[in-house]
């Protein structure tokens, strides 16, 4: 069975300000993997990103998500940026955010039914986030949120999940939960990942393939020896 591209582009230029950070480059992302996205400081990482939920647009070129124009399914995109913060009522449990995050795009009450609060149950077990999710979010430590991030992309039925330095400020045991939460995703689930890192010799044996930002190039690869040409991506 052929896997369909849920990323590509065409001659595609990014930037910001007119200010192009990258040359033109082609990208034929398949559905179902784990990208990781590598490179220094200001070389277009989180620009990319920011690309592929429309709220920058390409310098030049064409971009495809799904086989649409960017913004069209942004629904189905997952964002985890490198800080967020939830305006939670101070006893506003992890578990009822992660139910609000169901279809949060669409207008009206939401209506929780028997059937979405199993599936709910069953993404945090997926998660590993069933010992806290009943608990406030504003008392969970960082690890616990970013795993209550994952549940919010995975009950919102996203098909691509974007990841900017998820690590970044983890403790060992928190990066491992993390960590250990994808890669179970990766294989229970058909979700596209794509996760910025400067860690990435601590997933590197996981990933399908790489996405190199380097020199205002950027390179798709797979081959280990292409990605530790780059000291500053840990590996």
């Amino acid at each position: 069975m052929n896997q369909k591209n849920i990323v590509e582009s065409h001659q595609l230029c990014i930037g910001y300000n007119n200010k192009s950070l990258t040359e033109p480059f082609d990208l034929k992302l398949k559905e179902n993997c784990w990208y990781g996205v590598i490179g220094a400081n200001g070389s277009g990482k989180t620009t990319f990103f920011k690309t592929l939920l429309a709220e920058i647009k390409p310098i030049s070129g064409h971009l495809l998500i799904m086989d649409s124009e960017i913004g069209k399914h942004n629904c189905h995109i997952g964002y985890i940026p490198q800080e967020r913060e939830l305006n939670a009522n101070i006893l506003t449990s992890a578990y009822s955010i992660i139910l609000s995050s169901y279809n949060a795009h669409r207008w009206g009450i939401p209506i929780y039914s028997k059937t979405l609060k199993k599936i709910a149950s069953d993404i945090i077990d997926t998660v590993g986030a069933s010992d806290f999710a009943h608990k406030p979010f504003n008392t969970l430590s960082g690890g616990q949120k970013k795993r209550i991030y994952l549940a919010q992309a995975l009950i919102s039925e996203a098909k691509l999940l974007l990841m900017d330095e998820p690590l970044a400020d983890l403790d060992p045991q928190s990066k491992k939960g993390f960590l250990d939460a994808l890669r179970k995703i990766h294989k229970q689930t058909t979700l596209s990942m794509m996760m910025i890192s400067h860690d990435m010799h601590e997933i590197a044996q996981y990933l399908d393939a790489f996405i190199h930002f380097r020199d205002n190039k950027v390179h798709f690869c797979k081959e280990m020896p292409c990605i530790k040409e780059s000291a500053y991506v840990g590996i």
